[in-house]
């Protein structure tokens, strides 16, 4: 079985090398081109592994374009693997195998289909998620028959960078698993139940701004689910951003205009909430400015 892998991060190319330990022929990996941009989560470089591999390293930023489409037939693919790429395929890339275009997605589907599994597992209060290899048979998302899943605990205290580790490996054990059925021919392919069908929406960066009229739980949550690897949780000290990296939800002693610093836990800001205070233990931005009584949002 030849294969070809699409995926531009370090979660992608892990489950490459998973998928090449599993006796999977790469024939080639399509990826973006360089340089590598600081601004796009997980981004890397595939040129090591593919020459390890002997694999041709196709460079695009459109998986459907015919240039694209070109090259990967060249190389006769008989399975297309697509882990970690933002972009859909549609029916002509999805023909260029002969035994199926597959692809993983970092939730236990039917549930919970779309964008930003991470972050949304975490500020949806989920205690378990997962990962789900999947065949794509047209251009809508996530729904294809399922071949196989792996189930990730989502902790009390979780964080987006605690649970993109754990989910990073699942996304391992599943190629493990389910790949060299794949390649004999022994894989099932189950048919999702659309009525267990959902959806979560995209999330931008400008989507992580800090309501401080929130109760200081939830925006404990909100903190944990967007920090690294993703754009972090932030607010505004006057003209000048602020994110929150990390931080913890206290009782206040006194109420307060939420957005007002009202004191200090050792060196941290404590800022008042809609009820509660938050304590800011990691920031980014002008944290010499968090002076007592100083207002942010």
């Amino acid at each position: 079985m030849r294969l070809v892998w699409v995926s531009f991060d370090v979660m992608g190319r892990d489950c490459l090398a998973a998928a090449a330990e599993a006796g999977a022929e790469v024939a080639a990996v399509v990826t973006l081109p360089g340089p590598i941009d600081p601004d796009r989560s997980g981004q890397c470089s595939f040129d090591e592994l593919a020459g390890r591999l002997g694999a041709r390293v196709i460079e695009t930023a459109d998986v459907n374009s015919p240039d694209t489409i070109a090259a990967v037939r060249e190389v006769d693919p008989d399975l297309i693997f697509i882990v970690g790429w933002s972009q859909l395929v549609l029916d002509e890339f999805i023909g260029l195998a002969r035994h199926g275009v597959f692809g993983m997605h970092p939730t236990l589907l039917p549930k919970h289909r779309g964008r930003a599994a991470i972050p949304w597992a975490i500020l949806s209060g989920l205690a378990k998620t997962g990962v789900t290899l999947f065949e794509i048979v047209d251009g809508t998302p996530d729904s294809g028959p399922i071949v196989g899943q792996v189930e990730v605990p989502v902790g009390r205290d979780e964080t987006a960078t605690s649970l993109y580790d754990r989910i990073t490996e699942a996304h391992v054990e599943v190629v493990r698993r389910f790949v060299p059925r794949l390649l004999d021919g022994s894989a099932p392919r189950v048919p999702q139940d659309p009525r267990q069908a959902s959806v979560w929406p995209k999330r931008a960066p400008a989507d992580g701004i800090i309501d401080w009229d929130t109760r200081a739980p939830y925006l404990y949550v909100w903190v944990r689910a967007q920090t690294r690897p993703y754009p972090g949780a932030f607010t505004y000290l006057d003209e000048e951003k602020l994110v929150v990296w990390r931080a913890r939800p206290v009782e206040l002693d006194k109420e307060a205009p939420a957005g007002t610093v009202v004191g200090r836990d050792g060196e941290d800001a404590v800022v008042a909430c809609g009820e509660g205070g938050l304590v800011l233990e990691e920031v980014e931005g002008p944290a010499e400015r968090l002076a007592v009584g100083a207002r942010l949002g």
